[in-house]
């Protein structure tokens, strides 16, 4: 349970006990403790009922329970489960008439019993506060979902940008390589053919080695030089991998929630397999924020010795909530799998097995520790710790 969802259990659990605590005689505090507990039970599993249009069931029992106990103890605060139960009844029933025909019966069974209770018809004004309540929570939802498309989007774009910004990068980096070529290799290739001439004519000529020393010497320097240059460009022209250590940035540029787990102690993984796993769990963040929107995203990392395995889940859709409207190009869950079998890993996907939402887990096989040709993610991994996306702050 979030904090809020405990807060809001708690509160409705201690306004139960004073109902409780006002009910005159035994068995009328009997009926309104099973009352409570029902109510209360209701507000708790309204979260966890699968199918989510399920939901309703217990928001309803809980705002019936609201109001037969205020009709039994009256001096209770049998209200407090009524409201609380109407400012999340619009989370569960879907937009329209019947959604507002909901609205419009609680608000009406609030105000008569109101009424019945205090004996003055100006009860059935409560029933104002249970529609505005309930209208409150329609306007909050329809701002959090635009709020919701408006993040997604945000990932969209920032995921075009980066992209934008290494195929920018990669021209830079083939125009630079391609000067370098064009300059100094091309130089040092006509420094290396002029000393050969010149070595080539001292020879003939019987020039002593103190001469044909030094120019056999710088020969040499030009031909490596050209290899070294040749080398450098290519370095150049190649685009630089991603480490898993980068994935901290990542989940921490998210601009929705999102949240970073590492556990054990990093492996020797080659600069291929680390950008491969980079790779996917950025695309995993990018679609579940186009599917799930408005949903939290966790990303696990767990090294062991025989591999790494990376987790993205998402929680599904919130309730009430749709997707982005954001197409995918239908290639994504492949590509990542192409990714993640041209370096020997295995990568599934499916539904969370047990709740809402979807998971994507890869698994990519590590080196032994201090093997020639591996490298190492940074220091800043090497010990279990959480970190948190923009949304924690």
């Amino acid at each position: 349970m979030s904090r809020r969802e405990l807060a809001g259990a708690v509160t409705v659990l201690a306004c139960g006990v004073v109902s409780v605590g006002s009910a005159s005689g035994t068995a009328a505090t009997a009926v309104v403790a099973a009352l409570v507990l029902a109510g209360e039970l209701g507000m708790v599993l309204r979260r966890r009922v699968l199918p989510a249009s399920a939901a309703v069931v217990p928001v309803a029992v809980a705002i019936g329970t609201g109001l037969v106990i205020t009709v039994i103890a009256p001096q209770g605060l049998g209200l407090v489960p009524v409201l609380a139960g109407a400012s999340v009844l619009p989370l569960h029933v879907p937009a329209g008439p019947v959604r507002n025909a909901s609205i419009a019966v609680v608000a009406v069974a609030f105000g008569v019993t109101i009424t019945v209770v205090s004996g003055d018809y100006s009860g059935l004004l409560a029933g104002t506060g249970a529609w505005f309540i309930a209208d409150r929570t329609v306007e909050h939802e329809a701002v959090q979902v635009q709020r919701d498309r408006a993040v997604a989007l945000l990932a969209e774009v920032e995921a075009s940008r980066h992209a934008l910004r290494e195929a920018a990068a990669a021209e830079e980096r083939n125009r630079i390589a391609g000067e370098m070529h064009d300059v100094l290799a091309h130089s040092l290739a006509g420094l290396s053919v002029q000393l050969q001439a010149i070595r080539a004519v001292a020879a003939r000529e019987g020039a002593p080695p103190a001469l044909t020393g030094p120019i056999d010497r710088a020969a040499r320097l030009a031909r490596d030089g050209v290899q070294e240059a040749r080398a450098a460009v290519g370095a150049l022209r190649a685009s630089t991998p991603y480490d898993v250590d980068a994935l901290r940035a990542l989940v921490h540029a998210f601009p929705g929630d999102a949240r970073l787990e590492v556990t054990g102690r990093p492996a020797p993984l080659g600069p291929e397999a680390a950008h491969a796993v980079y790779r996917a769990v950025q695309e995993a963040m990018t679609n579940a924020a186009r599917y799930a929107t408005g949903s939290a995203i966790e990303v696990r990392v767990a090294w062991d010795e025989q591999e790494l395995r990376v987790g993205v889940r998402d929680n599904g859709l919130p309730a009430g909530g749709s997707p982005s409207g954001v197409e995918g190009g239908g290639t994504g869950l492949r590509s990542m799998a192409e990714r993640i079998e041209a370096v020997r890993g295995e990568l599934t996907a499916g539904p969370e097995p047990g709740g809402p939402g979807w998971r994507i887990e890869l698994r990519v096989p590590v080196a032994r520790r201090g093997a020639a040709g591996t490298t190492f993610p940074a220091g800043e991994l090497e010990r279990p710790e959480r970190a948190g996306g923009k949304a924690e702050g």
